[in-house]
C-alpha cells in the first residue's frame, strides 16, 4: 500500500512540474504551442538528468576532468537559469536596457538565495533564521518588483513561475560548481 500511496505522489509532483513548465508558456502570444514547447524542454531536461544518473558509474575517485565539467555545466545552468527571465520578458517587448536590469536582477536573487543558505548551514542557531528571512524577502522581491508594471494574476504568476525555474537552476547549478570532492 505505501508504494501505491508512493508512486502517486511521485507522479502528481511530476505533473505539478510539468504543469509549471507548461504556464510559461502562457506568457507568449501563441500560449497553446508554447506551453507544449515548455513541456518537452521539461522532459528533455529531466530525461538527460535521469540518463547521466542511471548510467554514471559509481565512483570513490572524483578526477579532475569530471570535477571541471561538472562546475562549466553547473555555470551554464546558473546562467540560463538568470537569462531565462530576461528572455521570456523579451518576448512582451521590453527595451534592451530592462531586459538587463531583469538579468542583473534575477543575478542578485541568486545571491540572495545563495548566501541564506550558506548562512543556514554554515551557522546554526540565531543565524539561521536570519538564514529563513532573507530566503523569505528574495520570495517577496520579484511582486515587488513587477509591481510596478502589472498588478494582474497572469503577470504575478509568470513572475513566479520564472523565480521558481531560477531557483531551480540556480541551486542545482550553484551545488555543482561548488563541489570540491577529489579524492
Amino acid at each position: 500500500m505505501r508504494k501505491v500511496i508512493s508512486i502517486i505522489k511521485e507522479a502528481i509532483m511530476w505533473i505539478a512540474i510539468l504543469c509549471a513548465f507548461a504556464a510559461i508558456g502562457f506568457a507568449s502570444d501563441d500560449p497553446y504551442r508554447t506551453s507544449i514547447i515548455w513541456i518537452i524542454f521539461a522532459i528533455v531536461i529531466f530525461a538527460v538528468g535521469f540518463f547521466i544518473k542511471k548510467h554514471s558509474r559509481r565512483r570513490t575517485v572524483t578526477t579532475k576532468g569530471y570535477l571541471i565539467t561538472k562546475k562549466i555545466i553547473g555555470a551554464l545552468l546558473v546562467l540560463i537559469g538568470c537569462l531565462l527571465p530576461a528572455q521570456v520578458f523579451g518576448n512582451f517587448g521590453f527595451p534592451f536596457i530592462t531586459l538587463l536590469l531583469i538579468f542583473v536582477f534575477a543575478a542578485i536573487l541568486v545571491a540572495i538565495g545563495a548566501f541564506a543558505v550558506l548562512i543556514i548551514n554554515k551557522y546554526g542557531g540565531f543565524f539561521s533564521v536570519l538564514g529563513y528571512l532573507l530566503l523569505l524577502i528574495a520570495a517577496f522581491l520579484p511582486a515587488i518588483a513587477m509591481s510596478g508594471y502589472d498588478l494582474s494574476y497572469g503577470a504575478l504568476s509568470t513572475v513566479y513561475y520564472l523565480v521558481i525555474l531560477l531557483a531551480i537552476f540556480s541551486w542545482v547549478g550553484l551545488s555543482m560548481v561548488f563541489t570540491k570532492k577529489i579524492e
